[in-house]
């Protein structure tokens, strides 16, 4: 019988703290995130957009930081752009400016046994509020 897949065309569905929505998940997705675009889209530096600050935000954050990626709160220039939305008792995230092809990409990498590289020291990202280094 086949899994379910993560994602939902573009959105990751569910309850706070909850898997898919765990601290520990949304980390390992972020980092994900990144590694999927240096490797696909040759980035040397991805950006990522969040809408607003909080626990799912954050926890997706960290990871795509790990991976040495920027992220910018309230930006509009980045290469994927996550926002977060409340669905009657759920929580979304919704991913803009990847394919549909990405998803299954990310998921492959998210479920392989390819460690993801991690970034250390300097080469971590950083968060930016307001061209504001946290």
């Amino acid at each position: 019988m086949p899994l379910k897949s993560l994602f939902e065309e573009n959105k990751l569905i569910g309850k706070r703290g909850v898997y898919p929505l765990t601290a520990e998940n949304l980390l390992r997705t972020g980092l994900a995130l990144c590694t999927l675009l240096k490797i696909e889209k040759q980035k040397e530096k991805p950006a990522m957009c969040i809408g607003e600050l909080n626990f799912l935000s954050m926890a997706l954050s960290v990871g795509f930081m790990v991976g040495g990626g920027e992220v910018y709160a309230f930006e509009k220039e980045a290469d994927v752009y996550v926002k977060c939305e409340r669905d009657k008792e759920f929580d979304v995230l919704l991913f803009e400016g990847l394919e549909s092809l990405d998803f299954k990409k990310l998921e492959s990498i998210l479920f392989s046994r390819y460690n993801m590289p991690r970034k250390e020291g300097e080469e971590i990202g950083n968060i930016w509020i307001g061209r504001e280094k946290l």
